[in-house]
């Protein structure tokens, strides 16, 4: 008796928890089936807000890649020009000066858009392989979707491609190079990245050993240098690291190399007999840049140190 009563009420139970008319086993694969076809069309609203974001946002890469592309090539051929006219004739130093601060100038100019460049065609590169995937994973949803609200049984997806494949595929959506070159000239870092004014009273001597100094000037020049008396072929050093500038013979100077040592300041190495860097070339300290030369007699090495265009007391630079 207790039996009977205890299935009844389960038999009443049944009846309150499942939906009328309807056996257990359908409504299990309608659940099933109307859990999955919410989920893909959440997967296709997602999908397709997804890929219209990424269409914009290549869109704006592509347009910003131009604008720097095309201006680019624009300071590179201001860059060409300024290294075929080279240094002005008139004007002593402080002409040189500025034409080699214009030219490093457009050097840290071109490298900073060389890089944005590269950085911008990678990113459209990854733009383009992320579009793809997105695509495939909507194209998918959709498909599965049309699948089920048809009635149709489902088929296997094509995989999606990998990284590699799309860059295969779109063999100029992205390439790295590690030489960019413009009209021949290889970009490079702007410039040192020590302090020079860090160094104030501790640079290295260009020359080595016992020498007699004494204060001296130039025709060109507007104020105070060095003249450092040692025989001719003695060894002459950078005072501290830096890029050759500039390496010519210039006016009263005779054969000179300047340095940039970065924020604007440069060191001036006259009188060199023998010269044995190239403009362009990264020197660190005490590195030899030639040696003193017969243009003055007695034979010595003319020093300057200069902020811009303006030429500092050297002593006070030297630690003299």
């Amino acid at each position: 008796m207790k039996l009977g009563k205890l299935s009844l009420w389960i038999a009443v139970l049944l009846a309150l928890t499942l939906p009328q008319g309807m056996p257990a086993a359908g409504q299990t694969a309608g659940l099933s089936t109307d859990v999955e076809v919410a989920s893909l069309l959440d997967s296709v609203e997602v999908g397709s807000a997804k890929q219209e974001r990424l269409d914009r946002e290549l869109s704006d890469v592509g347009v910003r890649q131009q604008t720097v592309s095309t201006s680019l090539k624009r300071q590179v051929r201001a860059l060409y020009h300024l290294h075929r006219a080279g240094a002005p004739i008139a004007g002593g130093v402080d002409a040189v000066l500025r034409h080699v601060a214009r030219v490093e100038r457009l050097k840290r100019l071109v490298h900073r858009q060389s890089k944005e460049l590269l950085g911008l065609s990678r990113k459209t590169g990854e733009l383009r392989v992320e579009t793809s995937r997105a695509s495939q994973l909507l194209e998918q949803a959709r498909t599965r979707l049309a699948e089920l609200q048809n009635g149709h049984s489902a088929i296997g997806g094509s995989s999606i491609p990998s990284v590699s494949e799309v860059i295969a595929a779109n063999p100029s959506s992205y390439r790295a190079t590690e030489d960019n070159g413009f009209y021949g000239m290889r970009l490079v870092d702007p410039g040192p990245t020590t302090t020079f004014e860090s160094l104030r009273g501790n640079l290295a001597s260009p020359i080595r050993g016992d020498v007699r100094i004494s204060v001296a000037r130039r025709d060109e020049s507007d104020g105070p240098g060095l003249e450092l008396q040692a025989p001719a072929g003695t060894p002459v050093r950078a005072v501290a690291s830096g890029r050759v500038a500039f390496s010519d013979r210039y006016g009263s100077y005779g054969r000179i190399v300047i340095l940039d040592h970065g924020d604007g300041y440069y060191t001036v190495y006259g009188g060199l007999g023998a010269v044995e860097v190239r403009v362009g070339d990264d020197l660190s300290r005490d590195a030899r840049i030639g040696s003193v030369g017969a243009d003055f007699a007695p034979p010595s090495l003319f020093f300057e140190v200069r902020k811009g265009t303006r030429t500092l007391e050297p002593r006070a630079w030297l630690g003299l």
